[in-house]
């Protein structure tokens, strides 16, 4: 596919700064998330990468990584360049059982951590990643479980949303902002999507799937998340009722929580 001119900009800085400092260390350099489906929201969307390094770095080699993702912080500080810095063998198998990797989120670098360390991310590389370097990647080389797909994002939505709609509960306010109403609404509405359907999507595409999934009661919120997602300046049904947004927001995270428990619940 045809790279976005900023995504273009951000990875071939990335490049640039680690070949120059750490020739031969970066073999692959692969993106994920919504770009693998073609989708890229100027403004909304990341560069969520994964790379495949040639051997576990050492000092030297760790340093010249920081120093490449501060590079590209300090020349191209959006979108952000998140993901992490894998060797082979950490791919092949299952992601649980990978170390903590040299990663960076939000353009903070950080030596060791698992930002994006999970079944999705393994998936994504075989089913949807983007080369930008290297032959792409197969389920030969990268481990793919169905069922533990399905169960990391019975468990996601059982833990963070289920605490992410506590938190909102005790300040609805905060419900109501646009980002949250875009993140809350399109993010539960994506595991749903998977649990049902046992395939990927965005959070574009999980918006368009909740308004043939859901009752048309659902309707204005989901519109109002792919508003904010897609085309932030266009008029709100909402406007002048942020109380109605935040409740809406609240009532259908609940829904589509419920809901998706209920699938993984009937599948194991």
């Amino acid at each position: 596919m045809s790279l976005p001119p900023q995504v273009q900009r951000t990875t071939s800085a990335f490049l640039s700064a680690i070949d120059t400092s750490a020739p031969g260390l970066v073999e692959g350099l692969y993106l994920c998330g919504s770009l693998g489906f073609g989708e890229y929201v100027p403004g909304r969307s990341d560069v969520d990468f994964v790379t495949v390094l040639s051997e576990r770095p050492d000092r030297a080699a760790m340093a010249a990584l920081a120093t490449a993702h501060e590079t590209v912080r300090r020349e191209h500080p959006r979108p952000f360049f998140d993901g992490f810095h894998a060797v082979r063998a950490d791919l092949a198998g299952p992601p649980e059982h990978c170390p903590d990797l040299p990663c960076t989120r939000m353009g903070t670098f950080a030596e060791a951590g698992r930002f994006g360390v999970n079944p999705v991310t393994w998936h994504e590389l075989v089913r949807h990643g983007v080369s930008v370097r290297g032959p792409a990647l197969t389920a030969s080389e990268v481990h793919v479980d169905d069922a533990a797909l399905r169960a990391f994002s019975h468990g996601n939505l059982s833990g963070y949303w289920s605490h992410l709609h506590g938190e909102l509960v005790e300040s609805p306010a905060e419900a109501g902002e646009p980002d949250a109403v875009e993140w809350c609404v399109l993010g539960v509405s994506r595991l749903h999507h998977l649990l049902a359907t046992g395939s990927l999507t965005t959070k574009s595409g999980a918006g368009r799937y909740a308004l043939t999934a859901f009752d048309p009661r659902w309707h204005p919120i989901v519109l109002e998340a792919l508003r904010v997602r897609e085309s932030t300046g266009a008029p709100s049904a909402y406007d002048g009722a942020p109380e109605r947004r935040a409740g809406d927001t609240i009532a259908f995270t609940a829904m589509v929580i419920e809901a998706g428990l209920a699938i993984g619940a009937r599948r194991n």
